[in-house]
């Protein structure tokens, strides 16, 4: 069974053209994220998880292999959530 993620209550987020800032309240840093990098925050906003799932999205906007997918959205998740942004 996979992982399934949502983004922290201590993470707010502000979408602006092809990419996302998000501020952690508890640590007061802002991220930006790309555009790849926030399709995948906005599929978590959306309450989609599993990071299966956000491959699914991802594949479905751009052109990317089911491989690279997943390599790029197992490599965010991990980021956000040592950077206190996810749950």
């Amino acid at each position: 069974m996979s992982r399934v993620y949502a983004p922290s209550p201590d993470a707010i987020s502000a979408h602006l053209e092809g990419e996302a800032v998000l501020l952690n309240l508890q640590s007061r840093r802002y991220f930006r994220l790309n555009e790849t990098a926030a399709e995948v925050w906005a599929a978590l906003e959306q309450g989609i998880g599993d990071p299966a799932a956000i491959v699914q999205v991802l594949r479905e906007r751009f052109d990317v292999t089911p491989e690279d997918a997943a390599a790029e959205v197992d490599r965010l998740l991990a980021e956000l959530e040592e950077r206190g942004l996810v749950c």
